[in-house]
């Protein structure tokens, strides 16, 4: 199953802040002025009116926290989010609207979900007779503020799934990261559906059947002419961080778990297409990413550490330690042994010297290919 959610330590405005206005007005109708709201984020309420600005993840949850925080009502997520409707994001929202089954449509979502500001998901898993949307909670934001995004997700998804207009249509079951029986009981008057339970992972299910049910208003006509207006929406939207470096940061601190394109490009909230594109501009792509960073990191683990091949080369990624050494004699006309042999002047390694100072110089090594 893909994994769909977003890295706040991505640092990319590229959030529609739609979603945070909905949030404000939400607070400001009890009392909770849009400054308490926005405290902490460096948004202003007049930028988010005049629609000048993008939002990044951790701007959006500060809100989304401060927001409950202040009102008191720990449905604020869930409220907010069901007042998110498909309307609120333009031609995506057509595209949405106009695909022949849920099933389309719910590929539409996964392809430009930067566009639906989807920032954890959903992922789409058959499991016999039951769909069941996933939620997986973003990463760099505290446990508080990753429970109310995903909780927000799942109020905003059965909105779009509700805007789609599928007669009959109901999610048989819910369940949301929070515990408490009190809270379980209101989420599941205010989201329609009798059960909602707790759960280590947020989803949504319902009948599989619901998935190629035809769609009152489907025209493939319109569909294509959104798609391709969405194509170009995302080949537009830029960022204000070089993508590069991003690219090379998440491969460099990937913990020994090297990210696909398809998942890189997620965490970065773009599709795998356009992160292809946009590398390509600058004269790069993936794969001389990744090798430039396993480069380094290699010479590294060899020349400072006292790893073996095998473990170096399931860090970085590789199926065996042969197609490692391959690429290590590529990159400096070496195997391994020979170079750690060469740099050290014996069989051990140069970094058995001081433990504290060989994690700082760790750590530093780490901060310098990441940048």
């Amino acid at each position: 199953m893909k994994r769909l959610d977003m890295d706040a330590s991505a640092g990319f405005s590229c959030l529609n802040p739609t979603e945070i206005s909905v949030i404000i007005d939400s607070a400001s109708s009890v009392g909770v002025q849009s400054m308490v709201a926005l405290a902490g984020t460096g948004l202003t309420s007049a930028a988010l009116h005049q629609g000048k600005c993008l939002a990044t993840l951790t701007q959006h949850a500060t809100v989304v926290a401060n927001a409950t925080r202040f009102t008191g009502d720990r449905l604020l997520p869930l409220r907010t989010g069901s007042r998110v409707h498909l309307t609120a994001f333009g031609i995506i929202g057509y595209a949405l609207w106009s695909s022949s089954t849920l099933r389309e449509a719910l590929a539409v979502t996964a392809q430009y979900r930067l566009l639906l500001n989807m920032k954890c998901g959903p992922t789409l898993s058959i499991e016999g007779s039951e769909a069941i949307l996933y939620f997986s909670e973003p990463v760099g934001l505290s446990a508080e503020e990753r429970g109310l995004c995903v909780e927000f997700e799942v109020a905003k998804v059965l909105t779009f799934l509700r805007d789609l207009q599928i007669a009959g249509f109901r999610a048989s079951s819910i369940r949301l990261p929070a515990t408490s029986a009190e809270f379980q009981s209101r989420a599941s008057t205010l989201l329609g559906c009798e059960t909602v339970r707790q759960g280590n992972v947020a989803q949504v299910r319902f009948d599989a059947a619901w998935l190629d049910s035809s769609l009152s208003q489907a025209n493939p006509r319109t569909h294509r002419a959104c798609l391709e207006a969405c194509d170009l929406l995302m080949e537009a939207r830029g960022s204000d961080v070089d993508l590069g470096t991003s690219v090379r940061a998440m491969l460099t601190n990937a913990a020994g778990i090297i990210p696909t394109l398809p998942e890189v490009a997620s965490s970065l909230c773009m599709s795998a297409r356009t992160l292809r594109r946009r590398l390509d501009l600058m004269d790069t792509s993936y794969s001389q990413l990744l090798d430039d960073v396993r480069k380094k990191l290699a010479l590294h683990y060899v020349s400072s550490t006292s790893l073996t091949t095998e473990v170096i080369a399931e860090k970085l990624g590789y199926s065996d330690a042969a197609n490692f050494s391959h690429a290590f004699k590529r990159w400096t006309g070496q195997a391994p042994r020979q170079y750690r042999t060469k740099e050290c002047g014996g069989d051990m390694p140069c970094e058995m010297v001081v433990g504290s100072e060989r994690l700082q110089k760790h750590i530093e090594f780490h901060e310098a290919v990441a940048a």
